[in-house]
């Protein structure tokens, strides 16, 4: 029943909102109508006006412990993504990401400032759903430490706007999503993202003032737990998945040097219940956490340049340091050699907790975006 009734009230609002306006009225309709009929463009006189296309493409030369190994040089493309937003008209959006399918969504206007999105959505947890840099860096390749790197996952959310002002908004998102799994005792991989058979339940919360400080407050609670084998408890593991991100851009202080300045930074932390891993002298309860954090600082002074330096840390299992533990800086330098063309240089120095390795990277970058 707990699997059951999300699944259900989603497809009855699907199904609601997609039904023509008169059989919402009560005129009966097949289900051969529904998929056969064809859409109307006598409103749409012009479709190019309402279908953009974009993209993004990279090449990356990267250099592992630099100086010391010159066998672990390769080259590497990372970003393939071709976007495509179509809006027919004010009500409905579909963006998608059309080369890896990495996302697809429907976005639907409804009354009272609601907006309804289904499909393999932008997960609402963060500040945004490209690059969750908690740790710092981005794992191999741009993997994620902690959460996916880009999470995108197979569900639906509603999304309120309550304040929308000059100096200050507010909005909500509540979702629902496959969730995280895994097997008792065997600490929880969320970079991986969600299963089937698993639903995570959310919630973000939005505040902005002006254009220039931006707060977000994240939430996601879902059970999960395989069994073992005979003899193991029966009662279902527990995640509760919370983080605040913050950021302060450009121009908040209208004063030279401060001015050029841009913040970022955020923490996620998930409180697991597994009482086959954790022992009972650690925690009577069986509760474990995950860790992952990061400050981001950009100078945007130069002429031809911004400077940026990340650093962040990882506590991959509170219960136990290992080299899974990480302190991390990001040093960047970027450029840009036309409209649609940049470059950026960048310095990964990785420090384990515990058997410190040359494991450091350097990397050149050249994107292309239109």
């Amino acid at each position: 029943m707990r699997l059951f009734l999300p699944a259900l009230l989603s497809l009855t609002l699907v199904t609601f909102l997609t039904l023509p306006a008169n059989a919402q009225e009560g005129e009966e309709i097949g289900f051969d109508d529904v998929v056969e009929e064809a859409p109307s463009h006598g409103a749409f006189p012009s479709w190019t006006d309402n279908v953009h296309l974009s993209g993004r493409f990279d090449l990356n030369m990267e250099v592992f412990a630099p100086g010391k190994d010159a066998q672990a040089n390769r080259f590497r493309n990372y970003h393939k993504l071709l976007f495509l937003k179509v809006t027919p008209d004010d009500r409905f959006t579909l963006d998608a990401e059309i080369v890896d399918l990495s996302y697809y969504e429907l976005r639907t206007q409804l009354p009272y400032s609601l907006a309804f999105t289904a499909g393999k959505i932008w997960v609402p947890f963060g500040a945004t759903p490209f690059h969750h840099y908690y740790g710092a860096i981005q794992g191999d390749p741009f993997t994620g430490l902690l959460l996916p790197n880009v999470w995108a996952e197979y569900g639906a959310s509603v999304s309120k706007n309550w304040v929308n002002g000059d100096k200050m908004t507010f909005d909500t998102d509540v979702y629902v999503i496959r969730g995280f799994e895994g097997q008792k005792g065997q600490v929880l991989n969320l970079s991986g993202g969600g299963s089937d058979n698993v639903f995570a339940y959310g919630s973000r919360a939005h505040l902005a003032y002006g254009t220039k400080i931006g707060l977000w407050g994240s939430v996601l609670y879902n059970q999960y737990g395989e069994m073992d084998g005979p003899g193991v408890d029966d009662e279902e593991n527990q995640l509760l998945l919370w983080g605040v991100d913050l950021l302060l851009d450009y121009g908040l202080l209208d004063v030279p040097f401060l001015k050029d300045l841009k913040f970022r930074g955020a923490f996620a932390r998930a409180e697991i219940q597994d009482k086959v891993l954790v022992d009972p002298d650690f925690n009577s309860e069986g509760w474990y956490y995950r860790y992952g954090d990061y400050v981001e600082l950009t100078y945007r002074g130069l002429k031809y340049a911004h400077l940026r330096g990340r650093y962040g840390t990882i506590i991959d299992f509170d219960d136990t340091v290992s080299n899974k533990d990480s302190h991390n800086w990001d040093l960047a330098l970027l450029t840009r050699l036309g409209p649609n063309l940049s470059l950026m240089f960048q310095y990964q120095l990785n420090m384990e907790e515990v058997n410190e390795y040359d494991n450091d990277l350097f990397r050149t970058m050249m994107v292309f975006e239109f």
